[in-house]
């Protein structure tokens, strides 16, 4: 009797350890899934944001000789402020589709990020709690980073006021 008693309780252990460790497996492969998702996005808004550009310098290359050194976030805030200085850019259809893209882009790339950190999330909580977290530790399962926490500070710290758009 202790005996199928005993394999009773490694059968429901050992059953548990494989539910959980499933469980952790299932969490990372979509963090790595929402990850990709928004390294595509970035490069399809990066596209964008090229073709936009290259069809603004076709008539306005001394307004954009500044942009192509900003960033992806800056330099979508600037087409757009040109596209609303000159509206005759508004009736370019290449510009137009570039920019209108580039802005859904933006929003896909916004709601990939939101959905990535509360997979991170999820995931940081089964791996840090009890029971849970001693299989993840036996495992190697570790706790993983949201997404721009390592920049958190440095962009508390950014102060667009400081940029003067005049020299663009």
């Amino acid at each position: 009797m202790k005996t199928i008693i005993f394999l009773v309780i490694v059968f429901f252990i050992a059953n548990y350890v494989i539910t959980t460790r499933n469980y952790i497996n299932s969490l990372r492969q979509a963090i790595k899934h929402e990850n990709s998702n928004i390294g595509v996005a970035i490069s399809k808004r990066t596209a964008c944001l090229k073709d936009a550009l290259q069809i603004v310098k076709m008539s306005y290359d001394k307004e954009v000789s500044g942009i192509e050194k900003l960033t992806a976030g800056d330099k979508l805030e600037r087409l757009s402020y040109l596209g609303q200085k000159y509206p005759e850019l508004q009736s370019i259809a290449g510009y137009q589709n570039a920019m209108n893209q580039a802005f859904s882009l933006n929003s896909d790339i916004s709601a990939a990020r939101e959905l990535l950190n509360g997979n991170i999330r999820e995931y940081n909580t089964v791996v840090t709690s009890f029971p849970a977290s001693l299989i993840a530790s036996a495992f190697g399962y570790a706790e993983e980073r949201f997404v721009d926490e390592e920049n958190y500070e440095e962009n508390k710290k950014i102060d667009k006021s400081e940029v003067d758009f005049s020299q663009f």
